[in-house]
C-alpha cells in the first residue's frame, strides 16, 4: 500500500523542519574562531549590547543632568552669598570714605597739614640674616635708585625695618624684629604711645605702656611718627597676647608683626623726605 501525494508532502515538510532545526541547533552551538563564543550567544548579544549602551548613555545623561542641576543650585547658592558679602563690603567701603572725608574736612578746620602721599620703590630680597640678636635683609635698590640711610621699608601689610647701610646697588634693611631695633609706636584705640623693640621668634614687644592701660588682644598699633623715622599712623602689627605683672609698673604686650618679617620675597623702600617728618603737633 502506497502513502498518498498529500501524505508524502507532509512528511517532506517535517524531514526539511527538522533539518533546518538541527542546522540552527548546530548553528547555535557552534564558537566563533576569534571570540570563543557561540554564534546564538553572539546574535544574542549583538543587540542586547547596543541596547545596553543606549541604556548607559540615558543613564549618564540623567545623571550628569543632576549633578549639572544640583552644581548650579550650589554656584546660584555661593553667588548669592558672594553678592550679600560684595554689598557687605561695598557699604564699609562707603562709610570709610564717608569717615575720610570728614576727617579731612576736620583736618582743614583745625589746620592740620594733610597726610603726605610718599612715593615708594619696589625692591627684591636678595640675602637675609635671621641669626639669634640680629635680622637683617639685603634689597637689590640702593642709592642709583634713590635709597638713602633711614628710610622705612614696608610692604602692604605692614612696616619692616629701615635702610642701615646703602651701596650703589644694594641697601641693607635692619628689621623690626631685631633686637637692637625700635620704632615709635601707639595702639590704635587707646592712643597709649611705648616703643617697640625686637624679640625672638619673629615678634617684638611693645614697652613702656603702664599698667593702667586697657589693652586688648587684637588690637592694632601703629607708628607716631616721633622717631622721625616712620611716619605716622603706618601699621605695625597686632597685639598676640598681655603678659601681666601687678608688681611691675608696665605691661609686656608683645607684638605679631603685619608684614610677613621671616618670609619676605619683595618690599617697598618709602622716599619720605624730611619736610614729610616733621612731627605733629597732636600726637605729643
Amino acid at each position: 500500500m502506497t502513502a498518498s501525494p498529500a501524505s508524502q508532502r507532509k512528511t517532506a515538510w517535517w524531514l526539511a523542519a527538522l533539518l533546518l532545526a538541527q542546522v540552527v541547533m548546530m548553528s547555535a552551538l557552534a564558537k566563533h574562531r576569534e571570540s570563543e563564543q557561540s554564534v546564538f550567544r553572539t546574535w544574542i548579544m549583538t543587540p542586547l549590547t547596543f541596547v545596553e549602551r543606549i541604556a548607559n548613555g540615558a543613564v549618564s545623561s540623567v545623571t550628569g543632568f543632576i549633578a549639572s542641576y544640583v552644581d548650579l543650585r550650589r554656584a546660584r547658592a555661593e553667588n548669592i552669598e558672594l553678592r550679600e558679602k560684595n554689598d557687605q563690603l561695598l557699604g564699609e567701603v562707603n562709610e570709610l570714605r564717608e569717615r575720610a572725608v570728614e576727617l579731612e574736612r576736620l583736618r582743614r578746620e583745625v589746620a592740620l597739614p594733610p597726610h603726605a602721599d610718599y612715593h615708594s620703590l619696589a625692591a627684591n630680597v636678595i640675602a637675609r640674616d635671621t641669626s639669634t640678636w640680629f635680622r637683617r635683609l639685603i634689597i637689590d635698590r640702593g642709592t642709583l635708585s634713590g635709597v638713602r640711610l633711614n628710610l622705612p621699608v614696608m610692604t602692604a601689610g605692614g612696616i619692616v625695618g629701615r635702610v642701615i647701610s646703602v651701596g650703589p646697588n644694594y641697601a641693607v634693611v635692619q628689621v623690626i624684629t631685631d633686637k637692637q631695633a625700635g620704632v615709635g609706636a601707639m595702639l590704635q584705640t587707646s592712643r597709649a604711645m611705648g616703643e617697640v623693640r625686637g624679640l625672638e621668634g619673629a615678634r617684638c614687644e611693645l614697652k613702656n605702656v603702664s599698667t593702667a592701660v586697657n589693652v586688648e588682644e587684637g588690637e592694632s598699633v601703629v607708628t607716631t611718627g616721633l622717631d622721625r623715622i616712620y611716619p605716622k599712623g603706618l601699621l605695625i602689627g597686632t597685639v598676640e597676647r598681655i603678659d601681666q605683672d601687678p608688681n611691675a609698673p608696665f605691661n609686656k604686650i608683645i607684638i605679631k608683626p603685619t608684614a610677613p618679617v621671616d618670609r619676605l620675597e619683595h618690599v617697598l623702600v618709602l622716599l619720605v623726605e624730611a619736610k614729610d617728618l616733621k612731627i605733629d603737633e597732636t600726637t605729643k
